[in-house]
């Protein structure tokens, strides 16, 4: 079992962007010496309420200049909105400078103001993800490569540097609705999944169709098949816990309204998800998330929870979202990240 930490970025009351990217890398530092195995960075666009992560890619060598072991993985790199080209010769740079320690995870996005500012249509996610992942994966194991599809052309090219890691960095797929679930299965790729977009409800369904998949297309499950992030936070007793994450988790859905509002009217698919973050605002079903999508309890009732989900899911690795919303003090997540490697950590090895 390995532990991560994910972390989004997103902007805070009181804080630069700059304070906001120094804090981050302080308490990957501290994940480090804690123990934690694997720092995830996300990368999204054009809405600073919800992350200020444009670019991990770039983040990785800092982390790793700063860091001495914990790995670092993007979460995900969105394949769609880079030619896949840069993105190989940009994410096996990453893997260079880091010295072999990038986690390189990948996903095709769904929110919708990322593909209206890079005029991509979110029609095309699917085939693009499918077409620069293949083209990624044939820069890195190939001396010279040409690749022919439906968005791009390679024509007898030699992509450098190489990635230390060989072939290349392990490949984590993000996945949340049941066509993805399925698709990847086909596959036989490593996934990663979050309860923040896929609750626990969800989920079971979800996994039994990837297993399906998975074995019905010829592959055996691995040892590192699937890593979930959750929304944790490790408090004095279960109800202080819950109440200190309820201003966060509220935010959480704010910040996502904010994104969500901000796309032009070409975009009516996106307003029924817009209506339901509303819903969600207006009347914050905050037992619900408690129990579908968060743990926040006291370190028993968290090893409780977080055994249960690695024993049905199988899961390699559990990643701890440590403040969602970015409402707690800094101190408190310092707090919550501490009492997780002494009093949780050790029983779910």
């Amino acid at each position: 079992m390995r532990f991560g930490l994910f972390y989004q970025a997103s902007e805070a009351v009181g804080q630069t962007h700059a304070d906001r990217y120094a804090e981050m890398l302080e308490l990957i530092a501290l994940g480090d010496t804690l123990g934690f195995d694997v720092a995830w960075l996300a990368e999204l666009h054009f809405g600073g309420a919800f992350s200020l992560l444009a670019s991990p890619l770039m983040v990785v060598p800092v982390v790793a200049q700063r860091t001495r072991r914990i790995r670092i993985g993007t979460a995900v790199t969105l394949l769609p909105l880079h030619h896949p080209l840069s993105c190989a010769e940009q994410a096996a740079t990453a893997d260079v400078l880091s010295g072999g320690r990038l986690e390189f995870g990948v996903g095709r996005g769904s929110i919708p103001s990322q593909f209206h500012g890079f005029r991509v249509p979110v029609s095309e996610n699917r085939a693009r993800f499918d077409e620069t992942l293949e083209i990624i994966r044939l820069a890195w194991t190939r001396e010279r490569f040409g690749y022919r599809g439906a968005f791009y052309q390679v024509e007898d090219v030699s992509v450098v540097p190489r990635p230390v890691q060989r072939p290349h960095p392990p490949i984590r797929v993000a996945v949340h609705t049941a066509e993805s679930f399925a698709h990847i299965g086909d596959l036989g790729l490593a996934i990663y999944s979050g309860t923040t977009t896929t609750p626990l409800p969800q989920l079971r369904e979800y996994m039994a169709l990837y297993r399906a998949h998975l074995a019905a297309a010829g592959h055996a499950w691995q040892n590192d098949q699937m890593a979930l992030m959750l929304p944790v936070h490790v408090g004095t007793t279960s109800g202080a816990a819950r109440e200190a994450m309820r201003p966060g988790v509220l935010k959480y859905y704010r910040n996502l309204e904010v994104i969500f509002s901000q796309l032009p009217d070409s975009y009516a698919e996106h307003l029924p998800r817009l209506k339901t973050i509303r819903d969600t605002i207006a009347n914050l079903p905050y037992e619900k998330f408690c129990r579908d999508q968060g743990v926040f309890g006291d370190a028993a009732e968290v090893v409780d929870r977080l055994q249960a989900a690695r024993d049905e899911f199988g899961l390699s690795q559990i990643i701890c979202w440590f403040d969602q919303g970015a409402m707690l003090p800094r101190a408190e997540v310092e707090r919550a990240m501490r009492r997780f490697t002494d009093e949780v950590m050790p029983k779910l090895r």
